[in-house]
């Protein structure tokens, strides 16, 4: 390689590491307050502070309430499978199959069990919690609300159909009725 194409070689390079540099400051990235604020709200989750109650175990025999309802989770209007054995044979229940979490599931259709030993009320949030996934009116999952995305719930019974007189905006503190169909969007916002 001679002298010119060298020198041309490392202007080029040069340039381009110059531009690369523009563009992330243009993005923000070396802005360290943004940085973290937006390191702080990825990793921020409801499930690092769980509800008591996400954390009792029952057994089937004696139960004050047994209760079920459907969950049914959508992320940009794709389904999102509430997966089988959420809350049995956990650390948290001996993992003993006949301990299991307050609510939890056998399948994989969405179908919550609710079981207490006490009579009671418990929320939605002890599910996710005892799932260990965020979820409130900020998002489920990784996915949070932003200026392009937001946040639908809507609580039916089964055979009906989402509409706006049956959305509710309690998400995580909504109190969980026996025979409900409950439908949580994560989905682009209407213009």
């Amino acid at each position: 390689m001679n002298r010119e194409t060298t020198f041309w070689s490392i202007v080029t390079a040069l340039a381009l590491a110059g531009i690369l540099v523009l563009y992330a400051q243009h993005a923000g990235l070396f802005d360290q307050e943004k940085a973290q604020t937006v390191t702080s709200e990825a990793q921020a989750s409801t499930a690092d502070s769980p509800d008591p109650l996400s954390l009792d175990c029952v057994e089937h025999s004696g139960l004050a309430r047994h209760d079920h309802i459907t969950l049914q989770v959508f992320i940009d209007g794709n389904p999102y499978v509430v997966e089988s054995a959420i809350g049995i044979q956990t650390d948290a229940c001996n993992g003993n199959e006949n301990y299991m979490h307050t609510i939890h599931t056998h399948d994989d259709t969405g179908r919550l069990h609710i079981e207490l030993n006490d009579p009671g009320n418990i929320s939605l949030g002890v599910f996710f919690d005892i799932w260990g996934h965020h979820f409130n009116e900020t998002g489920i999952f990784d996915y949070r609300v932003n200026a392009t995305h937001e946040m639908v719930m809507h609580v039916h019974a089964s055979g009906e159909s989402a509409t706006e007189d049956n959305r509710v905006t309690s998400f995580d503190d909504y109190l969980l009725q026996n025979g409900e169909v409950i439908e949580v969007h994560y989905r682009t916002k209407a213009n």
